[in-house]
């Protein structure tokens, strides 16, 4: 199961080689659906505004609301049970949260023929799943054009970064090519639509997109990084030229960007190698589509943040370089490391079925991993300072049986996420607001048989969740500031 669409080189992060069928990806330039969230943005800023007019406000705008259903899947509806306060001036008072379904128990439908009933489904009777994805794509089928009043409103030039790996970039490569899917698709037979509403493509080294390669010592690009090992500067001298060319599987670790043009909206995804690769990443100098700085922080300030000016310049669209919603994530790389560490250690090849693979990570170890994750959260943070832009962390979904990303290890290095947002949290009030779960990654838990391989989920239904609740979290972020831009001239 979980056979469709593949890169064009077919290859994963892991390197390891896909069950399904190679298919050619897409260059895919395209969400409206009734008046109801046009309506929703409109109250919410008659409510900011007129502050003497605040409970006359939320009235209209609950009269007004009209949920939308597309093939028996409800909209969520909003309700008076969770209310949160807002940080600051800027933010909408007083704004009831809708139910999130994606907090509430329930189980993933799966449905191979139709994407949009890939549906996390709450028991709770009173909240209803969400059907966002399914709503853009249709709105996109139907009406290709931009109207007024239309549902998505809140979608329009709206920007969402993606910090990750591999699992961030099939995230953003599958939501893409989906939505300009036209119906009669299945997961394994894919029929695209003769002008595609969205397209995706990922920004290679010779593109004018691309920022300047990074060197360690720009006056050297050739010179390694002092703590590369001393026998191994020759190997170092050889490949910086591959990496910087950028030619070996580009498509798997160089940023890729999705957009829908009749909103304007972009995403863009970083590639990262983990946290902090050891040895100025010398353990990744040989992997497929390796290429410098390999810190995360440092992926950001020297990749991500010229790469977002860039784009920005390119599309005229200011807002590029201030994110709407910011999602981060580490974890498997940061497992991998470890796990070659300790059967290097040994003097052992790596085995799936090896105890040693499934040991505890020692307090030194998480330690270790705690610091630099809290380091990249804050200079993330500090990088868009926009305290209306939530941060969201990706929780790590159960894998396959494998050394890289041993079960117990990944549970262990998940909760310990967790536990450090909660001490962030504490720590500094502007976090506290900004800081989220996605949880996709823990409600795939038993979807195993819907994988690519033994590391990477397929497009259904982890793609379509994970849309989902991406597209959740962007309504809710721009909602809750009476959806508008941070830039005033949009």
């Amino acid at each position: 199961m979980g056979g469709r669409r593949q890169d064009p080189s077919g290859a994963t992060y892991v390197q390891i080689t896909s069950e399904s069928d190679e298919v050619t990806e897409s260059q895919i330039p395209v969400a409206k659906n009734g008046l109801t969230n046009s309506l929703v943005c409109f109250c919410q800023r008659a409510i900011w505004i007129l502050a003497g007019s605040t409970l006359v406000g939320f009235a209209l705008c609950t009269l007004w609301w009209d949920p939308i259903s597309l093939k028996g899947a409800q909209e969520d509806r909003p309700t008076s049970q969770r209310t949160v306060s807002q940080p600051g001036p800027t933010m909408a008072s007083s704004i009831p949260e809708r139910c999130n379904p994606f907090n509430q128990r329930g189980y993933l439908h799966y449905n191979q023929t139709d994407y949009g009933d890939n549906t996390w489904r709450p028991y709770r009777k009173d909240c209803p799943p969400s059907n966002l994805f399914a709503q853009l794509k249709e709105d996109l089928l139907v009406n290709p054009n931009l109207v007024e009043d239309g549902p998505f409103k809140w979608l329009e030039n709206r920007t969402v970064v993606l910090i990750g790996d591999s699992i961030d970039r099939w995230h953003l490569f599958d939501f893409c090519t989906m939505l300009s899917e036209a119906p009669g698709s299945t997961e394994d037979s894919q029929i695209f639509l003769p002008n595609p509403p969205a397209e995706t493509f990922f920004i290679g080294a010779d593109s004018p997109l691309s920022p300047p390669p990074w060197h360690f010592h720009p006056d050297d690009p050739l010179e390694p990084p002092e703590d590369w090992p001393a026998h191994e500067h020759e190997l170092f001298r050889k490949r910086a030229p591959i990496w910087e060319a950028g030619k070996i599987n580009a498509n798997t670790t160089r940023p890729r960007v999705c957009r829908i043009p009749k909103y304007g909206f972009t995403a863009v995804n970083l590639f990262t190698w983990g946290l902090d690769p050891k040895e100025g990443g010398r353990l990744y100098a040989n992997s497929s589509g390796y290429y410098p700085p390999a810190e995360y922080t440092s992926r950001v300030e020297n990749v991500l943040v010229p790469l977002l000016t860039n784009l920005a310049e390119h599309f005229d669209s200011p807002n590029i370089v201030q994110p709407d919603l910011i999602e981060m994530s580490s974890g498997f790389w940061d497992l991998r490391q470890w796990s070659e560490e300790d059967f290097k250690a040994i003097g052992r090849e790596p085995d799936s079925w090896s105890p040693l693979a499934f040991t505890d990570l020692d307090e030194k170890r998480l330690d270790w991993w705690t610091s630099r994750m809290m380091r990249a959260v804050k200079m993330v943070s500090n990088t868009f300072p926009e305290v209306d832009t939530p941060i969201l962390w990706r929780s790590l979904h159960h894998t396959k049986r494998h050394f890289w990303v041993a079960f117990s290890r990944v549970f262990q290095i998940d909760e310990l996420a967790r536990y450090n947002l909660e001490v962030l949290k504490k720590e500094d009030p502007v976090l506290k607001e900004r800081l989220r779960i996605d949880e996709t990654g823990a409600l795939m838990l038993g979807q195993e048989h819907h994988f690519r391989d033994v590391l990477h989920v397929a497009a259904l239904p982890g793609a379509v969740l994970w849309a989902d609740v991406i597209l959740w979290e962007l309504r809710r972020a721009v909602e809750k500031r009476g959806c508008r831009h941070y830039n005033a001239a949009s």
